[in-house]
Protein backbone atom coordinates (compact mmCIF):
# COMPACT_ATOMS: atom_id res chain seq x y z
CA UNK A 1 0.00 0.00 0.00
CA UNK A 2 1.32 3.38 -1.14
CA UNK A 3 1.12 6.03 2.02
CA UNK A 4 1.11 10.05 0.88
CA UNK A 5 1.97 12.05 3.82
CA UNK A 6 0.71 15.50 3.64
CA UNK A 7 0.22 18.24 6.38
CA UNK A 8 0.95 15.12 8.52
CA UNK A 9 -2.11 13.12 7.67
CA UNK A 10 -2.30 9.71 6.52
CA UNK A 11 -3.78 9.56 2.96
CA UNK A 12 -4.61 6.30 1.23
CA UNK A 13 -4.00 7.06 -2.35
CA UNK A 14 -7.02 5.85 -4.30
CA UNK A 15 -5.16 3.29 -6.51
CA UNK A 16 -5.03 0.67 -3.78
CA UNK A 17 -8.17 1.94 -1.20
CA UNK A 18 -11.49 0.31 -1.01
CA UNK A 19 -13.34 3.20 -2.45
CA UNK A 20 -16.42 1.66 -0.19
CA UNK A 21 -14.71 3.15 2.77
CA UNK A 22 -14.74 6.54 2.57
CA UNK A 23 -13.78 7.92 5.78
CA UNK A 24 -12.17 11.03 7.14
CA UNK A 25 -9.07 9.15 5.01
CA UNK A 26 -9.97 8.68 1.85
CA UNK A 27 -8.32 10.78 -0.84
CA UNK A 28 -10.17 13.80 -1.51
CA UNK A 29 -12.85 12.98 1.21
CA UNK A 30 -12.47 14.83 4.22
CA UNK A 31 -10.23 17.78 2.79
CA UNK A 32 -12.84 18.20 -0.03
CA UNK A 33 -15.45 17.85 2.18
CA UNK A 34 -13.90 20.84 4.96
CA UNK A 35 -13.05 22.70 2.09
CA UNK A 36 -16.53 22.33 0.59
CA UNK A 37 -18.07 23.51 3.95
CA UNK A 38 -15.84 26.66 4.44
CA UNK A 39 -16.61 27.63 0.72
CA UNK A 40 -20.06 27.67 0.94
CA UNK A 41 -19.97 29.55 4.36
CA UNK A 42 -17.87 32.05 2.92
CA UNK A 43 -20.23 32.45 0.38
CA UNK A 44 -23.30 32.79 2.64
CA UNK A 45 -21.40 35.76 4.37
CA UNK A 46 -20.63 37.27 0.93
CA UNK A 47 -23.87 36.94 0.25
CA UNK A 48 -25.22 38.79 2.88
CA UNK A 49 -22.79 41.16 3.18
CA UNK A 50 -23.80 41.81 -0.67
CA UNK A 51 -27.61 42.36 0.55
CA UNK A 52 -26.47 43.92 2.71
CA UNK A 53 -24.43 46.59 0.92
CA UNK A 54 -26.75 47.09 -2.04
CA UNK A 55 -29.66 49.47 -0.65
CA UNK A 56 -26.85 51.54 1.33
CA UNK A 57 -25.02 52.02 -2.08
CA UNK A 58 -28.27 52.57 -3.73
CA UNK A 59 -28.65 55.09 -0.97
CA UNK A 60 -25.34 56.77 -1.76
CA UNK A 61 -26.44 57.05 -5.68
CA UNK A 62 -29.99 58.61 -4.86
CA UNK A 63 -28.00 61.28 -2.26
CA UNK A 64 -25.12 62.18 -5.08
CA UNK A 65 -28.01 62.41 -8.05
CA UNK A 66 -30.16 64.49 -5.70
CA UNK A 67 -27.30 66.60 -4.79
CA UNK A 68 -26.67 66.98 -8.68
CA UNK A 69 -29.71 68.60 -9.27
CA UNK A 70 -30.14 70.80 -6.35
CA UNK A 71 -26.56 71.89 -7.48
CA UNK A 72 -27.82 72.42 -10.95
CA UNK A 73 -31.37 74.16 -9.58
CA UNK A 74 -29.08 76.31 -7.14
CA UNK A 75 -27.10 77.38 -10.03
CA UNK A 76 -30.18 78.37 -12.26
CA UNK A 77 -32.00 80.04 -9.33
CA UNK A 78 -29.22 82.58 -9.08
CA UNK A 79 -28.81 83.68 -12.23
CA UNK A 80 -30.15 86.52 -13.05
CA UNK A 81 -30.53 85.50 -16.82
CA UNK A 82 -33.00 82.29 -17.17
CA UNK A 83 -32.50 79.85 -20.41
CA UNK A 84 -33.59 82.04 -23.47
CA UNK A 85 -32.57 81.33 -27.08
CA UNK A 86 -31.11 83.31 -29.74
CA UNK A 87 -33.73 84.90 -32.24
CA UNK A 88 -36.22 85.20 -29.14
CA UNK A 89 -37.90 88.39 -29.90
CA UNK A 90 -39.79 91.23 -27.34
CA UNK A 91 -42.19 93.99 -29.10
CA UNK A 92 -43.20 96.20 -26.59
CA UNK A 93 -45.64 98.93 -27.50
CA UNK A 94 -45.19 102.73 -25.94
CA UNK A 95 -47.22 103.10 -22.68
CA UNK A 96 -47.93 106.80 -23.80
CA UNK A 97 -47.02 109.35 -26.38
CA UNK A 98 -43.97 111.51 -27.21
CA UNK A 99 -43.83 115.23 -27.98
CA UNK A 100 -42.34 113.35 -31.19
CA UNK A 101 -45.22 112.24 -32.79
CA UNK A 102 -44.82 109.12 -33.66
CA UNK A 103 -43.28 106.74 -30.65
CA UNK A 104 -39.45 106.75 -30.83
CA UNK A 105 -37.97 103.32 -31.72
CA UNK A 106 -35.68 101.45 -29.84
CA UNK A 107 -33.99 98.37 -31.35
CA UNK A 108 -31.33 95.81 -29.53
CA UNK A 109 -30.43 92.92 -28.53
CA UNK A 110 -30.60 90.98 -24.79
CA UNK A 111 -29.72 93.94 -23.28
CA UNK A 112 -32.27 96.04 -23.78
CA UNK A 113 -34.27 93.08 -23.67
CA UNK A 114 -33.84 93.48 -20.37
CA UNK A 115 -35.00 96.96 -19.66
CA UNK A 116 -37.96 96.91 -22.75
CA UNK A 117 -41.09 97.55 -20.48
CA UNK A 118 -39.43 99.95 -18.51
CA UNK A 119 -38.24 102.03 -21.44
CA UNK A 120 -42.11 101.28 -22.51
CA UNK A 121 -43.02 103.58 -19.95
CA UNK A 122 -40.80 106.66 -21.71
CA UNK A 123 -42.87 106.15 -24.57
CA UNK A 124 -40.76 103.94 -26.81
CA UNK A 125 -41.39 101.07 -28.88
CA UNK A 126 -39.15 98.18 -28.46
CA UNK A 127 -37.96 95.72 -30.40
CA UNK A 128 -34.99 93.17 -28.87
CA UNK A 129 -33.88 90.30 -29.86
CA UNK A 130 -31.53 88.25 -28.16
CA UNK A 131 -28.02 87.48 -29.57
CA UNK A 132 -29.07 89.67 -32.23
CA UNK A 133 -26.30 91.47 -34.31
CA UNK A 134 -25.47 94.94 -35.93
CA UNK A 135 -25.88 93.08 -39.25
CA UNK A 136 -29.20 91.56 -37.86
CA UNK A 137 -30.58 95.13 -36.52
CA UNK A 138 -29.87 96.78 -40.16
CA UNK A 139 -31.71 93.85 -41.45
CA UNK A 140 -34.89 94.36 -39.51
CA UNK A 141 -34.68 98.44 -40.18
CA UNK A 142 -33.79 98.61 -43.77
CA UNK A 143 -37.79 97.45 -44.86
CA UNK A 144 -39.38 99.49 -42.29
CA UNK A 145 -37.42 102.88 -43.75
CA UNK A 146 -40.48 104.07 -44.90
CA UNK A 147 -42.22 104.79 -41.86
CA UNK A 148 -39.23 104.60 -39.23
CA UNK A 149 -39.98 107.45 -36.28
CA UNK A 150 -38.15 110.40 -36.36
CA UNK A 151 -36.13 108.94 -33.60
CA UNK A 152 -34.42 105.27 -33.74
CA UNK A 153 -31.93 103.98 -31.18
CA UNK A 154 -29.69 101.23 -31.67
CA UNK A 155 -28.42 99.62 -28.70
CA UNK A 156 -26.25 96.94 -30.28
CA UNK A 157 -22.21 96.20 -30.47
CA UNK A 158 -22.45 93.28 -27.85
CA UNK A 159 -22.48 89.96 -30.30
CA UNK A 160 -20.73 90.42 -33.60
CA UNK A 161 -18.52 92.98 -34.97
CA UNK A 162 -19.50 96.27 -36.30
CA UNK A 163 -17.93 98.31 -38.84
CA UNK A 164 -18.64 101.78 -40.04
CA UNK A 165 -19.66 100.88 -42.93
CA UNK A 166 -22.73 99.43 -41.16
CA UNK A 167 -23.29 103.02 -39.37
CA UNK A 168 -23.25 104.86 -42.63
CA UNK A 169 -25.65 102.43 -43.66
CA UNK A 170 -27.79 102.81 -40.94
CA UNK A 171 -27.95 106.37 -41.71
CA UNK A 172 -28.79 105.97 -45.49
CA UNK A 173 -31.97 104.02 -44.14
CA UNK A 174 -33.04 106.76 -41.71
CA UNK A 175 -32.16 109.31 -44.24
CA UNK A 176 -31.49 112.85 -43.15
CA UNK A 177 -35.00 113.73 -41.43
CA UNK A 178 -34.22 111.12 -38.96
CA UNK A 179 -31.63 111.08 -35.65
CA UNK A 180 -29.70 108.44 -34.73
CA UNK A 181 -29.06 107.79 -31.21
CA UNK A 182 -26.05 104.82 -30.77
CA UNK A 183 -26.25 103.16 -27.12
CA UNK A 184 -22.68 101.65 -26.47
CA UNK A 185 -22.21 98.31 -25.40
CA UNK A 186 -20.75 97.34 -22.04
CA UNK A 187 -18.29 94.68 -22.00
CA UNK A 188 -18.91 91.19 -24.52
CA UNK A 189 -16.38 90.52 -27.20
CA UNK A 190 -15.75 93.69 -29.01
CA UNK A 191 -14.47 96.05 -26.63
CA UNK A 192 -13.73 98.47 -29.61
CA UNK A 193 -17.23 99.04 -30.57
CA UNK A 194 -17.71 101.96 -27.75
CA UNK A 195 -14.60 104.15 -29.46
CA UNK A 196 -15.86 103.68 -33.19
CA UNK A 197 -19.43 105.21 -32.25
CA UNK A 198 -17.98 107.90 -30.55
CA UNK A 199 -16.06 108.29 -33.68
CA UNK A 200 -18.36 107.71 -36.26
CA UNK A 201 -20.26 110.36 -34.47
CA UNK A 202 -17.87 113.46 -34.64
CA UNK A 203 -17.75 112.66 -38.36
CA UNK A 204 -21.55 113.40 -38.50
CA UNK A 205 -22.14 116.26 -35.71
CA UNK A 206 -26.59 116.53 -35.32
CA UNK A 207 -26.74 113.40 -36.93
CA UNK A 208 -25.86 110.81 -34.41
CA UNK A 209 -26.04 111.24 -30.89
CA UNK A 210 -23.92 108.63 -29.01
CA UNK A 211 -25.94 107.25 -25.43
CA UNK A 212 -22.40 106.26 -23.46
CA UNK A 213 -23.64 103.47 -21.54
CA UNK A 214 -20.12 102.13 -21.50
CA UNK A 215 -19.06 105.33 -19.49
CA UNK A 216 -21.75 105.77 -17.70
CA UNK A 217 -21.95 101.95 -16.17
CA UNK A 218 -18.31 102.40 -15.08
CA UNK A 219 -17.52 101.40 -11.68
CA UNK A 220 -21.00 100.17 -11.14
CA UNK A 221 -21.23 96.46 -10.36
CA UNK A 222 -24.07 96.48 -8.85
CA UNK A 223 -26.07 97.42 -12.53
CA UNK A 224 -25.03 93.91 -13.98
CA UNK A 225 -25.59 90.27 -13.66
CA UNK A 226 -22.38 88.19 -12.67
CA UNK A 227 -21.63 88.50 -16.63
CA UNK A 228 -21.03 92.73 -16.64
CA UNK A 229 -23.39 92.53 -19.41
CA UNK A 230 -26.89 92.08 -18.59
CA UNK A 231 -28.83 94.06 -16.29
CA UNK A 232 -29.07 92.71 -12.64
CA UNK A 233 -31.66 93.87 -10.86
CA UNK A 234 -33.92 97.40 -10.88
CA UNK A 235 -31.11 99.69 -10.18
CA UNK A 236 -29.09 98.73 -13.86
CA UNK A 237 -32.82 99.00 -15.31
CA UNK A 238 -33.49 101.75 -14.01
CA UNK A 239 -30.16 103.47 -15.27
CA UNK A 240 -30.19 102.08 -18.71
CA UNK A 241 -33.62 103.36 -19.51
CA UNK A 242 -33.49 106.58 -18.20
CA UNK A 243 -30.27 106.78 -20.67
CA UNK A 244 -32.21 105.76 -23.61
CA UNK A 245 -34.79 107.70 -22.59
CA UNK A 246 -32.75 111.01 -22.39
CA UNK A 247 -32.65 110.76 -26.50
CA UNK A 248 -36.05 112.30 -26.72
CA UNK A 249 -34.37 115.52 -25.54
CA UNK A 250 -30.57 115.41 -26.18
CA UNK A 251 -30.97 114.64 -30.31
CA UNK A 252 -30.34 117.97 -31.77
CA UNK A 253 -32.27 117.01 -35.37
CA UNK A 254 -35.35 115.50 -33.40
CA UNK A 255 -36.07 118.11 -30.83
CA UNK A 256 -39.68 120.16 -31.90
CA UNK A 257 -38.48 123.60 -32.83
CA UNK A 258 -41.34 126.12 -31.40
CA UNK A 259 -43.42 123.69 -29.31
CA UNK A 260 -43.42 124.25 -25.55
CA UNK A 261 -40.87 122.36 -23.07
CA UNK A 262 -42.03 118.74 -23.13
CA UNK A 263 -43.70 117.19 -20.12
CA UNK A 264 -41.40 114.97 -17.68
CA UNK A 265 -42.31 111.50 -18.59
CA UNK A 266 -44.08 109.72 -15.76
CA UNK A 267 -42.35 107.33 -13.98
CA UNK A 268 -43.11 103.72 -14.85
CA UNK A 269 -43.60 102.87 -11.51
CA UNK A 270 -45.87 105.35 -11.06
CA UNK A 271 -49.78 104.48 -11.20
CA UNK A 272 -51.95 105.16 -14.05
CA UNK A 273 -53.98 108.75 -14.20
CA UNK A 274 -57.61 107.71 -13.35
CA UNK A 275 -59.98 108.49 -16.17
CA UNK A 276 -62.08 111.61 -16.19
CA UNK A 277 -65.35 109.86 -16.96
CA UNK A 278 -64.89 106.20 -14.66
CA UNK A 279 -62.85 107.70 -11.95
CA UNK A 280 -60.77 104.40 -12.52
CA UNK A 281 -57.39 103.98 -14.15
CA UNK A 282 -57.47 103.10 -17.70
CA UNK A 283 -57.33 99.69 -18.42
CA UNK A 284 -53.66 98.54 -20.10
CA UNK A 285 -53.37 96.27 -22.67
CA UNK A 286 -51.79 93.10 -22.30
CA UNK A 287 -47.99 93.22 -22.52
CA UNK A 288 -45.73 90.96 -24.56
CA UNK A 289 -44.65 87.90 -21.94
CA UNK A 290 -40.82 88.21 -21.61
CA UNK A 291 -38.11 85.52 -20.13
CA UNK A 292 -34.66 86.53 -19.33
CA UNK A 293 -31.78 85.59 -21.90
CA UNK A 294 -29.36 83.58 -21.41
CA UNK A 295 -25.17 84.57 -22.88
CA UNK A 296 -23.13 82.88 -24.38
CA UNK A 297 -20.90 82.90 -21.36
CA UNK A 298 -23.91 81.78 -19.37
CA UNK A 299 -24.39 79.31 -21.42
CA UNK A 300 -20.63 77.52 -21.06
CA UNK A 301 -20.94 78.29 -17.29
CA UNK A 302 -24.35 76.11 -16.98
CA UNK A 303 -22.25 73.28 -19.28
CA UNK A 304 -19.19 73.30 -17.47
CA UNK A 305 -21.24 72.68 -14.30
CA UNK A 306 -23.59 70.22 -16.06
CA UNK A 307 -20.58 68.45 -17.20
CA UNK A 308 -18.85 68.42 -13.49
CA UNK A 309 -21.91 67.32 -12.21
CA UNK A 310 -21.97 64.12 -14.70
CA UNK A 311 -18.22 63.45 -13.96
CA UNK A 312 -19.61 63.68 -9.83
CA UNK A 313 -22.01 61.18 -10.42
CA UNK A 314 -20.37 58.85 -12.54
CA UNK A 315 -17.27 58.65 -10.06
CA UNK A 316 -19.73 57.90 -7.22
CA UNK A 317 -21.51 55.53 -9.01
CA UNK A 318 -17.81 53.48 -9.95
CA UNK A 319 -16.64 53.98 -6.97
CA UNK A 320 -20.18 52.42 -5.17
CA UNK A 321 -20.47 49.91 -7.46
CA UNK A 322 -16.67 48.81 -7.43
CA UNK A 323 -17.30 47.67 -3.87
CA UNK A 324 -19.78 45.43 -4.97
CA UNK A 325 -17.09 43.68 -7.53
CA UNK A 326 -19.02 44.59 -10.72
Amino acid sequence: MNVTWRRHEVLLHPAHSNHRHRGPFWYGGAIASDSDTTHRAGAGREEAREKQAVPVIASRIWRAVLAAVLLVAAFAANSSIALAQCGETIEVAPRHSTPLGAAPLAVGDSVLYDAAERLAGYGFRINAMVCRTMAQGIAYLAPRAATLPELVVVALGTNGAVTTGQIDQLLAILGPSRGLALVTPRGGNYAYVPGLFRSVARQHPGRILVLDWNRLSAGRPDWFAPDGIHLGGAAGIDAYARLVASALTAMPSTAPAASPPAPAAPSPDAPPAASPSTGRPPRRSPESTRRPTLTRTERSEIERTLTYVRLFVSAVMTRELSLLGM
